[in-house]
């Protein structure tokens, strides 16, 4: 277990959490939020990147990816080779790491 990457998230969901309390913050405007582990290896952090932008999260390999994408944005991993990889991914569809 990666203690910093889980006090991370923790942090993410507390965060989240509050804002979605606060109604004044952003009003009319839940956010959510998908936490994955990637086990600090970049072809697992894409590979997630890539069916969260598909909105296949359960993937099967060999099948096309057809669902409109559901997720605004990707927060990256803790280690930047990871965030890189999944950054370069995702670029070209325009979702904000």
């Amino acid at each position: 277990l990666d203690f910093r990457a889980f006090q991370y998230s923790q942090s993410l969901i507390f965060a989240i959490e509050e804002i979605n309390n606060i109604s004044s913050l952003l009003p009319g405007v839940s956010l959510g939020y998908k936490i994955f582990d990637s086990c600090s290896s970049a072809t697992m952090g894409v590979r997630m990147a890539m069916a969260l932008v598909n909105g296949n999260e359960k993937t099967v390999l060999n099948e096309p990816c057809t669902k409109p994408a559901q997720v605004q944005a990707i927060i990256g991993e803790t280690y930047s080779s990871v965030s890189m990889a999944i950054a370069k991914s995702v670029g070209p569809f325009s979702i904000p790491m």
